[in-house]
């Protein structure tokens, strides 16, 4: 019986370690947080893509996880007249 109450212990621990690291944010070295930015003013039809095209940035995939990284958005919703740091030349 004191066995069957360690292992439970032991899974118990064990498992509440393993949600705090999923829950942990990884540590991505492949963004830079010292950007130069500015601020733009959402407008109607706006999206995260169109916005990555309009101002041509080569890799929009990139460019869109730093957008939502900067602004701590945590889906592409985007609404009008929201204001948004942009990074420049990335």
């Amino acid at each position: 019986m004191k066995l069957k109450i360690k292992f439970i212990v032991i899974l118990y621990i064990l498992s509440t370690f393993m949600i705090i690291g999923t829950k942990t944010p990884l540590n991505d070295s492949n963004v830079q947080y010292n950007l130069a930015t500015f601020e733009y003013k959402i407008k109607n039809g706006d999206t995260l893509w169109t916005i990555a095209t309009q101002f041509n940035h080569k890799n929009y995939e990139k460019f869109i996880y730093i957008v939502k990284n900067i602004n701590n958005l945590e889906d592409s919703t985007l609404l009008v007249d929201q204001i948004l740091i942009l990074p420049i030349n990335i």
